[in-house]
């Protein structure tokens, strides 16, 4: 049996497209909207996890990354993304996902077991997942 390679990462900075239109200022807060997928600037909302604060000035277009230095480091794992029915997606970001089987993540919650928070995707790495053991919510 051929073992698994396994890839995981440190996480202390994310850099992810922000919001059309909002207005990041360098050491405040920023919050990843589970609604969007994208970063969003800290407001009253049901959406919002604050994740830490923004690195630099910028203004969303939702297509080019600005930087967020986390208030804690974070590890991600990489997984393979499932293929066939509900892949992962970047709309995702800030999500849950569910475990597919023992190597795929997959963004179907039917009758699945959470995975953990999702930090990215692509189409080499598959996708980023911060791992929730006991604590998904």
């Amino acid at each position: 049996m051929t073992a698994r390679m396994t890839r995981n990462e440190a996480w202390a900075y994310f850099e992810h497209p922000l919001t059309t239109a909002a207005v990041a200022e360098r050491g405040k807060m920023a919050c990843l909207d589970t609604s969007t997928g994208y970063l969003a600037l800290g407001a009253t909302s049901t959406t919002l996890r604050p994740i830490g604060y923004f690195d630099e000035d910028a203004t969303g277009d939702e297509t080019t990354n600005v930087r967020v230095r986390l208030f804690d480091e974070i590890r991600v794992h990489w997984w393979a993304n499932d293929t066939g029915g509900t892949p992962v997606v970047a709309a995702d970001v800030g999500s849950l996902c569910y475990v597919l089987d023992d190597s795929t993540v997959t963004g179907d919650a039917t009758g699945a077991s959470s995975a953990g928070r999702v930090w990215g995707t692509n189409g080499t790495n598959g996708v980023a997942v911060e791992m929730a053991g006991f604590d998904a919510d």
